[in-house]
Formats: C-alpha cells, sequence, structure tokens
C-alpha cells in the first residue's frame, strides 16, 4: 500500500511539474497504438536516453545560472526538480523489474 501511495505522488508531482511548465500531461487518447509496439529492451532504452538528456539539460541550466547568464532562478529549480523526477521514477522502475526477476527465480520449476 505504501508503495502505492509513492506512485501516486510520483504522478501527481509530474502532473504539477507538466501544468507549471505549460505544456499538455500526456494522456492515454495521445498514444498511438496503431503504430510497431516497441519491445521492452528498446522502450527502457529509449527512457534512460530521455532521462540522461533531462538530466544533462538540468546541468547545463545550473552552470549557466552559476555563471551568470540570462536564466532565471525558476527555470533551473523546474529543470532540477524535473530531472529528479525523471530519476526517482526510473529508480522505482528498476526496483520493480529486479523484484519481479527475483520472484520469477524463486519460482518452483
Amino acid at each position: 500500500m505504501n508503495e502505492i501511495n509513492a506512485m501516486q505522488s510520483v504522478v501527481n508531482q509530474m502532473r504539477m511539474l507538466a501544468s507549471q511548465s505549460q505544456a499538455p500531461a500526456p494522456t492515454v487518447d495521445s498514444v498511438d497504438s496503431s503504430g510497431p509496439v516497441a519491445s521492452f529492451s528498446d522502450a527502457m532504452a529509449a527512457s534512460l536516453k530521455t532521462v540522461n538528456e533531462t538530466q544533462l539539460t538540468s546541468k547545463s541550466m545550473m552552470e549557466a545560472f552559476e555563471r551568470g547568464e540570462d536564466v532565471s532562478l525558476s527555470e533551473v529549480m523546474l529543470a532540477m526538480q524535473s530531472s529528479s523526477m525523471a530519476f526517482q521514477a526510473t529508480l522505482q522502475v528498476r526496483n520493480k523489474v529486479l523484484s519481479a526477476y527475483q520472484d520469477i527465480m524463486k519460482m518452483p520449476v
């Protein structure tokens, strides 16, 4: 039950960040189901690439702010929070996959 509350909290925070950035939150209707279905490993690789890009963007914005360039503090904080949320979500997915793998390995043959 605690895990469900944690995941719900993550989803709520992502929605809040999406509304603050004035970008629409993704919906189930926006998913194109007519295209080719990607494998799990392809989806994970794409997700990890996106998380990495988010972290690199956050780092570059932070460094630009420290150098005194024309970057607002709110943009930097929003990028850092977005990066943190993406990393935490990735960490939760990794934990769930590892837990599922361990459960499968414990099954009697």
